[in-house]
């Protein structure tokens, strides 16, 4: 008898540790792992033991994430999940990155705080004062990230809505991840210059020359490529600009998915690869959005080959700036 009360007790015990576990009541006690890489070793973070690296899926019809541009980590216990997101934010900062991080957009609902200083970075953690509890996604902390040539990334902290009666608990857990950032080997080349890019498929390349302060980042999925644009403002500006090179068979237009009307575009005269086109240009004066786009058939790449350039931003002068660097794009073998 006593053999089986003391056999049932060691169960019951198992049983509560494991609940405990699972459920949520004992998340300040979740250990972290040891420090992986996030953006392709931009940085490094100890994640909760048991987290993974789940890369988001671009759809059948697009390309998936480039890991220079994003990082998702993701940590489930029980039916609660926290998920981390690192993104390259393609800004920099004028020196003072806690000033501009407290006079950004909707800061009134932040209260921030410096995290680490030091020679090779400096973190600030902002939290929101009220938590939005209607997402599928809840923000509970994201860190700001200045590393030593001034460019910013950050790193969301969210938590599922199931999660949400833990938020406090998931907040300090998050607080506890953020606090072991180190910074990484690589950098980001803002150095401009002439860069080539294979063309996904063929044998030829592109050979662009980029301004200083730009980036450009390669998707590439079945058969097509897409190589996207990046110009880094500072962290204030509310400028915004997206530039997008697809080669492949099938590609869309993006006039139809902001609604405009083929009728209001203005042709106006370009080239692309020394040959004279004419490009769409849009503008909605409501939305604030200047879209500048246009199909250019490419047998001389391959047979059969259609190059898709989309144009995007909320200022004229920028879509004026990327058509020159898009113009001065040069075929090589």
């Amino acid at each position: 008898m006593k053999k089986h009360c003391s056999f049932s007790f060691s169960l019951i015990l198992v049983l509560c540790t494991f609940f405990c576990a699972v459920f949520g009541q004992n998340i300040q006690n979740i250990q972290l792992g040891p420090k992986v890489p996030i953006l392709n070793n931009r940085a490094f973070l100890a994640f909760p033991l048991g987290s993974k690296n789940v890369s988001r899926s671009g759809g059948i019809m697009s390309a998936d994430p480039r890991q220079n541009q994003e990082t998702r980590i993701i940590f489930d216990i029980g039916k609660e999940r926290m998920v981390f997101f690192a993104k390259e934010e393609y800004k920099l900062s004028g020196g003072d990155l806690f000033t501009e991080v407290s006079k950004g957009k909707d800061q009134s609902n932040f209260k921030n705080e410096i995290l680490i200083e030091n020679k090779q970075l400096l973190s600030i953690l902002s939290t929101p004062n009220v938590v939005d509890s209607v997402n599928d996604a809840i923000l509970i902390n994201k860190l700001i990230v200045k590393t030593k040539d001034n460019s910013i990334f950050s790193v969301g902290a969210y938590i599922s809505p199931s999660a949400f009666k833990d938020r406090v608990q998931f907040a300090e857990l998050s607080k506890r991840v953020f606090n072991t950032l180190v910074k990484g080997p690589r950098t980001n080349n803002r150095n401009g210059g002439a860069e080539k890019i294979n063309i996904f498929g063929t044998k030829k390349s592109f050979k662009i020359t980029l301004p200083i302060n730009y980036a450009v980042t390669i998707d590439a999925k079945y058969d097509f490529q897409v190589i996207r644009f990046h110009k880094y403002t500072h962290y204030l500006d509310t400028n915004w600009v997206d530039l997008i090179l697809y080669t492949g068979g099938f590609p869309w237009t993006r006039y139809k998915d902001l609604g405009f009307d083929i009728k209001s575009s203005q042709k106006i005269p370009g080239k692309f690869l020394d040959k004279t086109i004419e490009w769409m240009t849009f503008f909605d004066n409501k939305k604030g959005v200047f879209l500048r786009e246009q199909k250019i058939p490419a047998d001389n790449i391959e047979e059969g080959l259609i190059v898709y350039i989309t144009m995007e931003s909320n200022q004229k002068s920028s879509i004026e700036e990327f058509t020159k660097v898009v113009e001065e794009i040069k075929l090589s073998k």
